[in-house]
């Protein structure tokens, strides 16, 4: 067991496409991409493990910008809804 405690079933799991949970931590942790590495580079023909980490990383910077972009959505609602021009209605007819 690696010192982040990630069993190798679980790993094997990923791989395997069955625990698509340890994407973030695979992006970050060492250990387990040099396990993966490893049981790649011993069952293909190639080194898949640079277009791999490649690709989760590119999901993980698409998936910030999904949520910066609802991020500033919410916020230009709530300012048009604060400061849009049904804003002043209220407050003429009082």
């Amino acid at each position: 067991m690696r010192s982040c405690r990630t069993t190798d079933e679980r790993l094997f799991a990923f791989v395997d496409g069955l625990d698509s949970g340890l994407d973030d931590h695979v992006a970050g942790c060492d250990e387990c991409q040099q396990f993966l590495a490893e049981l790649w580079s011993g069952e293909l023909a190639g080194d898949l493990s640079e277009p791999v980490m490649r690709t989760i990383r590119f999901d993980e910077f698409l998936a910030s910008a999904a949520r910066l972009g609802i991020d500033i959505a919410v916020a230009m609602a709530r300012a048009l809804v604060e400061y849009g021009p049904q804003s002043d209605i209220g407050e003429a007819g009082e």
